[in-house]
């Protein structure tokens, strides 16, 4: 999981935990962190990424934009609600994720997760 993108329902901000993936848009301010398991991590920037969908037309990419990027996170996050913001949902039954009735893209599911 270390370096796969886990589809989170969750978290309200998509977190990056590979710098090498990250794009960079702006440092994050000293008091920018994320609440999990009890504890507090600091976001170090924020930025986009661009990651790699499974889709019913084939292999495509898709960018994620204002991205925290968290090294130390366990693996990276893609928030349903962000994405549910714009208008795209998920169908645990199928494992996609679709917008207005149309698959956009496949899941692998990975124990109890579901990777993008």
């Amino acid at each position: 999981l270390i370096y796969s993108w886990t589809l989170d329902p969750a978290t309200d901000i998509h977190i990056c935990n590979n710098p090498a993936e990250f794009q960079w848009k702006a440092l994050a301010a000293v008091n920018d962190i994320v609440l999990a398991g009890g504890s507090e991590t600091r976001i170090e920037a924020w930025g986009e990424v661009t990651i790699p969908l499974s889709t019913p037309e084939g292999n495509r990419v898709t960018t994620l934009k204002h991205v925290a990027l968290i090294p130390s996170f366990f693996t990276s996050l893609v928030s349903l609600s962000r994405l549910s913001s714009s208008n795209v949902h998920f169908d645990s039954g199928r494992n996609c994720l679709y917008r207005s009735g149309q698959d956009i893209a496949k899941l692998t599911r990975l124990g109890g997760h579901w990777l993008v």
